[in-house]
């Protein structure tokens, strides 16, 4: 039977963390209540019959260790418990190895201790292996669908994935099923899937208030992914909400994702307060530095505006320069324009016409308008049909 939770008093008992002098925590023991005092005495037991070579002992007290983050511990009892058989402790062992928990990363180790784990019908193991394998080893579609109908929520999610985009012939349907047994198990990639396939239509029918709540419950999670999509599904709706799309984009942006901070740094922008103007400019400023042409741009627009400042206005033109070369069609506009106009550096109307030209070709209409205004129809395209001197 599984040991209950410890508590936080437990745990630094267990961590021989008290006060200064105290030998081996004893002033916190002494604050322990009698279920504390019962916790700690189960634990004592458990961990002695581990070092007598309890192979459930050891996998028990693996657990607690792993609880108490203290993988270091964790690992060496996982690996006796599995050298003895014990399923569930070599799957364990195995993501310990796989994402160097307590110890370097070993995925050559971690493969073998899943295939045992496997072989003695663990489903997490199944599931592990159905995502390591290269996708040309037969056995790997037969540990997926075998975890999936053991109820692991890895393996459906990876199943549902596999008939989806990654089978011989997509089942949108069957990948919808196996998404959403996932899903209700609380795997925020199966949520996300879920939601995805209830937005487009594609093998159910379209609800995008069923996928807004599937997008809720996953962004609880606090997963970046999934507050951007939530933030942006409520960008999005009819009729839209900046103000409930804040708070999502905002976790996903401090996450570090860099589409949410563009779009957040973007929401902020269109504010009125000055709080709101200074904030975005923090958060475009970081996603451009993640090398996002728009995000670029969006800073470069909102640096530009004060006009008296002559760093700002070379920043912006810097920036506009810089999406610009990354193919920003507005960027392109803009930096013609400082250009044309001599704003944040030497005037050079001639490199202006290339870039307003560039901006055109790709149907910015407003470059149209400005070679329209600044070159006249007479000479913009020889009678011969040739490029003009702003096009080569």
């Amino acid at each position: 039977m599984m040991m209950r939770a410890l508590s936080l008093a437990f745990a630094l008992v267990l961590l021989g963390i008290g006060k200064p002098g105290a030998a081996s925590g004893e002033s916190t023991i002494a604050a322990l209540g009698y279920e504390q005092t019962e916790d700690r005495a189960a634990f004592v037991a458990t961990l002695r019959k581990a070092r007598q070579g309890d192979a459930e002992a050891q996998w028990q007290a693996a657990l607690t260790y792993a609880r108490l983050a203290e993988d270091a511990r964790a690992l060496p009892l996982l690996l006796a418990a599995a050298a003895a058989g014990h399923a569930s402790a070599a799957s364990l062992a195995a993501s310990f190895l796989e994402d160097g928990r307590g110890t370097e990363r070993n995925l050559d180790e971690a493969l073998g201790w899943y295939r045992q784990a496997a072989r003695d019908g663990d489903p997490a193991a199944k599931a592990a292996l159905a995502r390591l394998l290269p996708a040309d080893v037969p056995a790997r579609l037969t540990h997926m669908r075998s975890a999936a109908e053991a109820g692991n929520a890895d393996g459906q999610y990876q199943l549902g994935l596999h008939l989806a985009v990654k089978g011989p012939a997509p089942n949108l349907g069957e990948s919808f099923e196996w998404f959403s047994r996932a899903a209700s198990q609380g795997h925020v990639g199966a949520m996300l899937a879920v939601a995805s396939q209830l937005i487009e239509g594609r093998g159910v029918r379209a609800d995008r208030a069923a996928a807004l709540r599937w997008l809720e419950r996953a962004a609880k999670s606090a997963d970046p992914v999934a507050n951007y999509l939530l933030g942006r599904e409520r960008l999005h709706a009819d009729p839209p909400d900046p103000q409930a799309a804040r708070a999502p984009l905002q976790v996903a942006a401090s996450a570090g994702h860099r589409e949410a901070q563009y779009i957040y740094g973007d929401l902020l922008a269109q504010a009125k307060s000055a709080e709101d103007q200074r904030e975005a400019l923090q958060w475009l400023e970081r996603a451009q530095r993640q090398d996002h042409a728009a995000a670029a741009n969006r800073l470069g627009e909102l640096l530009r505006q004060n006009v008296g400042d002559q760093q700002q206005m070379a920043r912006a033109r810097s920036l506009f320069l810089r999406a610009a070369e990354q193919g920003n069609v507005d960027a392109m506009y803009n930096f013609a324009q400082m250009q044309n106009q001599g704003l944040g550096g030497e005037r050079d109307s001639v490199a202006a016409l290339k870039w307003f030209n560039r901006a055109a070709e790709e149907k910015h209409e407003k470059a149209a308008e400005v070679l329209d205004s600044l070159l006249g129809s007479t000479i913009k395209t020889s009678s011969l049909g040739l490029k003009g001197f702003w096009q080569r």
